[in-house]
């Protein structure tokens, strides 16, 4: 890459940086024990500095000794990208119903069709060389860092399969910033349009995948070269806040937050409000964005962000080369796929058509377009649109276009809107929303139910916490939520169906039986003691509301002034639903704009009845303990057996009845001699318990583990601090932690359920982490004079006591100024409160006779 830098047209450099990836870092054939995958990497390194021809070897798999089944195969995928922390790429395998073709020359010959070539009166774009207008964006170290962190966890690579985690791995591992200076210095030379076409082909081409579509079609997906993508989103970042608001509100589609959500709004209060003789048409474009003329995009870019230009021509001035299997495809049309600029440049191209047009609504979101006025205005405009096809590229697809009106006998014969799909009103749909309540709003969340139940059926294939974290981050309240920010569904009795499929899929995934009671719970949000598995029903309103006024303003925007001062009656509506469910006054002011605002006050009136109506002090210790900072984080921990995350089923199982007061065993008498409830609560604290002292060892573990990250030497149980019977707390640190002082530090789990904690649990969380604290700081207080002593507490039931949460956070803080990882406080919570539930649930076992 450096000798690019110093030479961009040199091609042996540029074949060395597209052959390193598959040279050395291709995966190596399975071997035995002996096969160390360092030692490979270095071998392959040395042989690279010996040969100046590098070719790529072939990869040849073994012959599977079974064939898996694609149960088997789905449930490997699923973990698989768990593992590398690519929960969308896991939550697209498990939804979707796509399957890639296979590369041969019938799909090759399909793709071309997608791919058109240029109209023989392309323009020949500006030429920026010498140009100071077109002044090359040139980025910082900060700049490119960001853009690389932006990348998902998990993303692919390009043809030379070099992929993001790549560059970040040998960034993390540098000893100095070098690498770091030429990745900006090789960023700005692409940003500046400094290689030559031949270079430039490859550079800006991609890897082209094909996806079987339900109707029997082809779906195209490039991924494109990383660092390219690297370069492409620096320029992104620089303009989008920008451009986004200039192309606001003709066009939402890019960097406009709410964008959709607010043209959805905006759509429900015009439609509700349609006057007589007024139209409302959606625009569908046949194969828009590979259609879209390439000359329109660089004259657009040009005249809007001439910074990034030069970037933008060095892509389109060539013709860049998608490969798919052993066939290329020549991209000369359009704006390319996999390129982070393409919504932009999009959007650009279209946008002076837009502002052409004469309707007294225009709403575009990229490709998708929306039009309402006068019959006759949004007439004319669709024929300005039709007939500006040779300029823009773009063709409308007449069978996929819809006209909703009042009443369709006011609709002359001659008109060409008598070729668009008649939409009425209740079944008009905008951006995959419902607009109205009615039948539109129905089929929209039985599909979401028919989508949930075949994806538990998936989410049975798992393990689950895989499937648990799926479930809970993706699959079920983040697949609706959507349609219930958009759309009134608070009263829609489907919600409950939804509510009914959801609940019957939790219990099967994590076998537990859950009652009424138990189920509200579980729908809490989990700082509020639930599992974080949202109830719609609950929801419905808080999401709508919250959505309708930060979207306000941009809403006022879109719509003419004769709508702009009508009452939306769907809002009134829906505060009257939250209003019950909530029993306060509405967020004010700018909180009214936050979900959380809405949906805090309905959970914790939801939590506030369940432990009022609780006599019990064993259930009041839990939900108190259950709503008390950190004792959910294992809830949030994603499920990476990697790095110890994953918890086994059977782990999940029990934390999650421990947490819901669910039945976790038959009754039955413990080793000890003492009888053990359907709860089975007792082995948390058995004396007989064996894995009490392991789960205690791998907190204390853990701690240690960190203090060495954030460089801060530590010993477990050190000598020569013992007390005069012999005890010594669990560690020290070997340098100064603060004052002057080295730490010292002890762990205690007392249990939340205990006979002697238990008054005080129930009416206080956390006491039982106080008390046991408080017993340590007297039992080490001969420390106080040469070290900073804090006892981290830790109850069964996951609360902690002050010391231990400031104690970790001061540790998380550490370790980020090591890694410049902001996550590591988070992290360690998460590693911790796995920790405990692992311990909790053996010691739940140990309570069982092997008889």
């Amino acid at each position: 890459m450096g000798k690019i830098v110093r030479d961009p047209n040199d091609k042996s450099s540029w074949k060395q940086l597209l052959l390193f990836c598959p040279v050395i870092l291709a995966k190596p054939k399975r071997g035995g024990a002996r096969r160390n995958l360092s030692n490979i990497i270095n071998r392959r390194v040395q042989e690279w500095d010996n040969d100046s021809e590098h070719t790529v070897q072939s990869q040849t798999n073994r012959a599977s000794r079974g064939k898996k089944s694609d149960n088997s195969s789905l449930a490997a995928a699923v973990t698989s990208k768990l593992e590398a922390g690519n929960f969308k790429a896991a939550v697209r395998i498990i939804c979707s119903t796509d399957t890639p073709k296979q590369a041969d020359k019938d799909t090759w010959e399909t793709l071309r069709t997608k791919h058109p070539d240029p109209p023989t009166d392309s323009r020949a774009p500006c030429d920026p060389k010498g140009n100071q207008h077109f002044d090359p964006l040139q980025v910082s170290k900060e700049n490119v860092m960001k853009a690389l962190r932006s990348f998902p966890l998990g993303s692919s690579g390009g043809p030379d399969g070099l992929t993001p985690q790549h560059i970040t791995d040998l960034l993390s591992g540098a000893t100095d910033d070098s690498f770091q200076q030429v990745l900006v210095d090789f960023v700005n030379l692409l940003l500046a349009g400094s290689i030559d076409k031949e270079v430039s082909a490859i550079v800006f081409g991609g890897r082209l995948i094909a996806l079987s579509k339900k109707d029997g079609g082809v779906r195209p997906i490039t991924v494109g070269y990383t660092l390219r993508r690297l370069a492409a989103k620096c320029a992104n970042n620089h303009v989008i806040e920008r451009r986004s608001k200039a192309l606001q509100p003709q066009q939402l589609g890019v960097g406009v937050a709410g964008g959709a959500e607010a043209a959805v709004h905006a759509a429900r209060r015009l439609v509700s409000n349609l006057p007589d003789g007024h139209v409302i048409v959606k625009l569908d474009f046949s194969n828009a964005f590979n259609c879209i003329r390439r000359d329109l995009i660089l004259e657009a870019i040009a005249a809007t962000s001439p910074e990034i230009y030069c970037l933008v021509y060095s892509a389109y001035a060539c013709e860049p080369i998608l490969a798919f299997g052993d066939w290329e495809i020549l991209s000369r049309e359009g704006a390319q796929q996999g390129d982070p600029l393409g919504s932009l440049q999009f959007c650009e191209a279209l946008y002076p058509l837009l502002c052409d047009l004469q309707s007294t609504v225009k709403i575009g979101f990229m490709d998708d377009v929306t039009l309402s006025g006068s019959l006759q205005t949004v007439e004319q405009d669709v024929i300005t649109i039709t007939d500006a096809a040779p300029k823009t590229g773009l063709q409308l697809n007449t069978d996929k276009c819809e006209v909703i009106m009042e009443d369709f006998t006011g609709l002359p014969t001659s008109s060409v809107f008598n070729s668009f799909v008649r939409v009425e009103k209740a079944e008009m749909t905008l951006l995959g929303s419902p607009v109205l309540k009615g039948t539109a709003q129905d089929a929209a969340i039985s599909h979401k139910i028919d989508e949930l139940e075949k994806a538990v059926d998936r989410l049975s294939l798992l393990h689950s916490h895989d499937a648990l974290v799926l479930l809970k981050n993706s699959l079920a309240m983040p697949k609706l939520v959507y349609t219930l920010r958009t759309s009134d569904c608070s009263d829609n009795p489907l919600l409950a169906q939804f509510d009914s499929t959801l609940r019957t899929a939790l219990s099967a995934i994590l076998n537990v039986d859950l009652n009424d009671d138990q189920w509200i719970q579980a729908s809490l949000p989990v700082r509020n003691g639930g599992l974080g598995i949202r109830s719609a029903q609950m929801l419905a309103s808080s999401a709508f509301l919250a959505s309708a006024a930060s979207t306000l303003e941009l809403q006022q925007s879109i719509l003419p002034t004769s709508i702009q001062t009508l009452v939306d009656k769907s809002t009134e509506t829906a505060e009257i639903t939250w209003a019950a469910l909530s029993a306060v006054n509405k967020p004010v002011g700018q909180q009214c704009c936050i979900q959380k605002a809405w949906d805090g006050p309905v959970s914790a009136n939801q939590a506030t009845r369940m432990l009022s109506s609780t006599s019990n002090d064993t259930d009041k210790a839990r939900l108190l303990a259950a709503s008390s900072p950190h004792t959910g984080d294992w809830l949030h921990a994603p499920p990476i057996a990697s790095v110890g995350l994953r918890l086994s089923d059977e782990a999940v199982r029990v934390a999650v009845a421990h947490r819901l007061g669910c039945k976790a065993c038959v009754p039955h008498t413990c080793v000890c001699g003492k009888a053990v409830s359907a709860r089975g609560l007792h082995g948390l604290a058995c004396r007989r318990s064996g894995p009490r002292h392991q789960r205690h060892s791998q907190l204390n573990d853990i701690l240690w583990r960190s203090f060495k990250r954030a460089q801060v030497p530590a010993v477990k149980e050190p000598p020569g601090l013992s007390r005069d019977d012999g005890k010594r707390p669990d560690g020290v640190t070997l340098l100064p932690w603060a004052k002057g002082k080295p730490l010292a530090w002890d762990v205690t789990v007392p249990d939340t359920y205990a006979d002697s904690h238990l008054a005080d649990t129930a009416t206080t969380a956390g006491a039982a982490a106080d008390k046991a604290a408080s017993n340590k700081e007297a039992k080490y207080r001969q420390l106080a004079n040469s070290h900073i002593f804090v006892p981290v507490a830790i109850e069964t039931a996951g609360t902690w006591n002050n010391q231990a949460v400031e104690l970790v956070q001061e540790l998380g803080r550490r370790m980020t100024a090591v890694t410049e990882d902001t996550r590591e406080t988070t992290y360690l919570f998460q590693r911790l409160s796995v920790a405990l539930q692992r311990g909790n649930a053996v010691s739940f076992h140990s309570t069982f006779t092997t008889e």
